[in-house]
């Protein structure tokens, strides 16, 4: 009987979302989606340093191409499909990343929700409409 414990990439699943460090940015986090299947476990994930061969940043990694310079924080589950995962990704093949419009928050979460939002982009522009009060009053 194996008693090791299962390493994170061996307990993904299709549709789980990670949530991983930014490289250097400390006040932040990326988002990538999961498909495994006989392929292997591969991210689905909008990046502004990702290039596909449609000029736009949306990419399917490998999924230590994807953790390399990241560490994952947490692991979401949602019940989406490979299928829709795949249809959302080929209608936003040319789109380029933009922190305002198309982050990585807005790819996924268009992906499970069927809509684009950002609760780290609101938090930043809550911060920022704070701070622009404090230095008007």
């Amino acid at each position: 009987m194996d008693t090791k414990p299962k390493k994170l990439i061996d307990r993904l699943k299709t549709g789980d979302i990670l949530y991983t460090s930014c490289g250097d940015y400390a006040m932040c986090y990326h988002l990538g989606i999961v498909v495994s299947d006989e392929k292997g476990k591969r991210i689905y994930h909008n990046s502004p340093e990702n290039k596909n061969k449609f000029g736009g940043s949306v990419v399917c990694e490998k999924y230590e191409a994807f953790t390399k310079n990241r560490q994952v924080i947490k692991v979401i589950e949602s019940k989406v499909s490979k299928e829709k995962i795949i249809e959302v990704s080929r209608k936003c093949k040319k789109e380029i990343w933009d922190t305002f419009f198309f982050n990585c928050e807005d790819f996924v979460l268009e992906i499970v929700d069927g809509h684009r939002r950002s609760d780290l982009r609101d938090t930043f522009k809550i911060a920022a409409l704070g701070i622009l009060i404090i230095i008007f009053i």
